[in-house]
């Protein structure tokens, strides 16, 4: 089946589905649980049941692991924290404030591929990478004859906004991790990256528990807790294996491009749903990062194949 999935559409599609996990997670939030509980649910179903895939060949994948320490360290740890502060942004701070803040991912992700992957920047990349950022740029409120300054500035400075920047850097160096690790199976890197996102949530659930009152934070509905754990079993599991999926077939330049698709459809869905509103700039940066977007997927090619998990016969090849 993988010989017909195009690994640029699989990953468009999964960085829709990240742009508009907002949606979910604010309902689930408002139906009664904390930021902290709710993704801690999520991550660890997902990565209960990536386990459950891994079981099956539990030897294979004990050899990968002793063979792939450092590596999937490296993944458990920036990947988990990249997935966390992402998810955690989303709900702590302004949707597209923070989204605007995660996409320097490209310009992270194209120093890092030259850095370690020795990925070449042609000047049809930097022209592609100059015009998403000019897109960023848009959607952010810097535009000609505006007052941009108060217009970034009119909120305060928050934590979302930090971990938005933390989120954007950390996942560009797992793309980067991703792809080094081309000969270890992509759902055991993926199951590293969830359950390293379940760490620090747990970390951050600790933490809220010690800071703050600990009895309110316990106090969550029943359907919340349903609902977070049916997110992470479908939504947050098809984003995670989609994406990754993607990234590690493509180069890194590239990648970073498509995933912009996030930052369009979380400021088309704010904007639609009352949270956000654009200007005629705004609109302008968004269909410049789409342009950017487009135009990359037109002219690179696929990357060499990685390994993957063949569920029908449960052998990775």
């Amino acid at each position: 089946m993988r010989e017909f999935l195009n690994p640029a559409a699989v990953l468009f599609l999964a960085s829709v589905l990240w742009g508009s996990a907002w949606i979910p997670l604010n309902a689930i939030e408002n139906a009664g649980i904390s930021h902290s509980l709710l993704l801690l649910l999520a991550y660890s179903v997902a990565s209960v049941l990536t386990a459950v895939i891994l079981w099956r060949q539990w030897h294979r994948v004990l050899a990968h692991w002793q063979q792939n320490k450092a590596l999937l360290a490296g993944i458990f740890l920036v990947g988990g924290l990249a997935n966390a502060s992402f998810s955690l942004a989303l709900l702590e701070g302004n949707v597209v404030r923070v989204m605007v803040l995660f996409y320097l991912l490209p310009v992270w992700s194209t120093l890092l591929g030259r850095l370690f992957l020795h990925e070449t920047v042609s000047a049809g990349k930097a022209l592609m990478i100059m015009l998403a950022l000019l897109g960023v740029v848009l959607v952010a409120g810097i535009q000609p004859g505006s007052d941009w300054q108060a217009a970034l500035l009119k909120t305060p400075w928050g934590t979302g906004d930090t971990l938005g920047l933390i989120a954007g850097f950390t996942y560009a160096a797992n793309n980067i991790l991703f792809r080094k690790g081309q000969l270890v199976a992509l759902v055991l890197k993926a199951e590293s990256m969830l359950l390293g996102a379940a760490f620090f949530m747990l970390l951050s659930w600790l933490w809220q528990t010690d800071t703050q009152n600990s009895d309110q934070l316990l106090q969550v509905s029943e359907n919340a807790v349903l609902l977070a754990m049916l997110y992470g079993a479908t939504w947050l599991l098809a984003v995670s294996f989609g994406s990754q999926w993607g990234v590690s077939h493509l180069p890194a330049s590239r990648s970073s491009l498509i995933i912009i698709m996030e930052l369009v459809t979380a400021v088309l869905t704010a904007w639609w749903l009352g949270e956000a509103q654009l200007s005629l700039w705004g609109w302008l940066g968004c269909v410049c990062i789409m342009s950017a977007a487009l135009l990359d997927s037109m002219n690179a090619g696929v990357s060499p194949d990685v390994k993957i998990w063949a569920p029908a016969s449960g052998q990775f090849r």
